[in-house]
């Protein structure tokens, strides 16, 4: 029987902290390079509600929830509604 991959997971958060501290910094494309250097290229997210997303996708669910834009210039940036869980702000 072939062993299921386990990925590594941290917090959806974080992707938004990342986002935060380098404020227009990242395009969708090097966000995910941000990603696969700072927790590995095996990482995975979990949300709040406990759904699983791959590095890939972290940007589509964060879009989708209203956390980040892509701008005119093409770059990632927090959405200036954006709210967050009381217990994850930073």
């Amino acid at each position: 029987m072939k062993k299921k991959k386990v990925m590594n997971t941290t917090h959806i958060h974080e992707v938004i902290f990342l986002v935060q501290e380098n404020d227009n910094v990242f395009t969708p494309e090097t966000l995910v390079e941000a990603i696969s250097q700072k927790w590995g290229s095996d990482i995975g997210f979990m949300s709040c509600s406990g759904v699983p997303t791959p590095k890939e996708e972290a940007l589509q669910f964060l879009l989708d929830r209203n956390k980040v834009v892509v701008n005119a210039e093409g770059r990632v940036e927090i959405d200036p509604s954006m709210k967050m869980c009381d217990s994850h702000l930073k």
